[in-house]
């Protein structure tokens, strides 16, 4: 039924006629992120969606979310879902070929780093430059696909987004593209706000009566997990303290890293928000070890938590955290080892850091990213029906 009804709405030929058009105009998201599981990009997606949601301003402007068929979509009010395709296809097959012939009549916004490679009118956030300064980090075929996809975004999209400063300088030289094209919507670290912790994952991991520090992030080399083990190798013993991995891996993304843990690691795999800020807020203290970021979204939500943070001084993440973490240099395992011997030891440190952190993150909402992002879609739109 969804296909019929996507032929159906196809115009005779590719791409829209300006003769055409309809008087509404229309802002197609990409919701490909409905149907995969949550890291990092899709939960930006989802969550300026959701901010998008609660105020889409004029009403000549429809907000359709396009989706495969069987994906599990958040509660809308305002923006309309469409599901499109065929059961079954291959997410990148749907992203490629069937999501660009559905946003023909509009513009086609895609805010979870792919984009289809034929969309004529399309706006991408591109969160980081990590394919072009960290290639180790990812197996051959993810890199030379996403490094050919980004080159032709730059020269085929309306406009660019990422997530910050850094990002934005990163894409303007690897691209080659002119700054006026890059903008920036950094992420919110309001959304665990509302969240009820779940408390259980702290039994269930044998954590209840431990002190533990917590790393958050996915098995990409450059979350540099395997030097953060290593440091915490060299703190002296003690039976009472852990230190906690939360995050998953994707072994057709991130080129494989082994890592030998000690009994006092605990990796607990994929956590959902609930158990993310149980987490946080059990933990004596982030530690972010990582070797580049885009933005850096795990300090931030420590950080709304009241979890004082350790973080490196590298790529993005100054830029995030501003004077509210504890800086280290992530490729010095000294280094490392010293920020958490530190965070173990002084109570008015950990406190100093808890109260700066709060105040930072009170800085970074949701509402105000999606504002930013309303504003330039709207731009774009009006451009791309002219």
């Amino acid at each position: 039924m969804a296909v019929t009804a996507l032929i159906a709405d196809m115009p005779a030929r590719w791409g829209p006629d300006p003769v055409s058009l309809p008087p509404m105009t229309s802002i197609y998201l990409n919701g490909k992120f409905t149907a995969q599981r949550t890291t990092g990009v899709q939960r930006v997606a989802e969550h300026l969606i959701r901010e998008l949601d609660n105020n889409l301003g004029s009403p000549s402007v429809a907000w359709i979310l396009l989706c495969p068929i069987g994906a599990k979509v958040p509660a809308l009010r305002r923006i309309q879902v469409r599901y499109v395709g065929i059961p079954g296809l291959p997410l990148h097959l749907w992203e490629q070929l069937i999501l660009p012939l559905a946003a023909l009549r509009g513009l086609l916004v895609n805010l979870a780093g792919a984009a289809p490679f034929f969309a004529r009118e399309q706006v991408c956030m591109l969160h980081d430059a990590a394919v072009f300064d960290q290639p180790q980090a990812y197996t051959r075929g993810f890199g030379l696909w996403y490094r050919f996809l980004f080159r032709h975004l730059a020269r085929s999209a309306r406009s660019l987004l990422t997530v910050s400063t850094f990002s934005r300088q990163r894409l303007i030289v690897r691209l080659g593209v002119a700054s006026s094209r890059v903008g920036v919507i950094p992420n919110g670290g309001d959304h665990l706000d509302a969240v009820t912790p779940d408390d259980t994952v702290i039994a269930e991991h044998g954590l209840s009566g431990k002190a533990f520090l917590l790393a958050v992030g996915s098995a990409n080399r450059n979350k540099n997990l395997g030097a953060l083990v290593e440091a915490y190798r060299r703190l002296d013993s003690d039976p009472t303290r852990r230190l906690v991995i939360a995050g998953g891996s994707d072994k057709g993304v991130f080129a494989h890293s082994v890592v030998g843990d000690p009994d006092d690691v605990i990796r607990v795999g994929p956590v959902n928000d609930a158990q993310l800020k149980s987490l946080y807020r059990h933990a004596v203290a982030l530690v972010f070890p990582s070797l580049y970021e885009g933005f850096g979204l795990p300090p931030l939500e420590s950080m709304a938590c009241g979890c004082p943070v350790a973080a490196a001084r590298a790529a993005a993440i100054p830029e995030i955290c501003g004077d509210a973490a504890l800086y280290f240099d992530p490729h010095s395992i000294d280094a490392i080892t010293d920020a958490m011997r530190r965070l173990l030891a002084d109570a008015p440190l950990r406190e100093r850091l808890r109260v700066a952190g709060r105040a930072r993150a009170a800085t970074s909402r949701w509402a105000d990213s999606a504002e930013a992002l309303r504003a330039e879609l709207r731009r774009q739109a009006r451009g791309a029906m002219r």
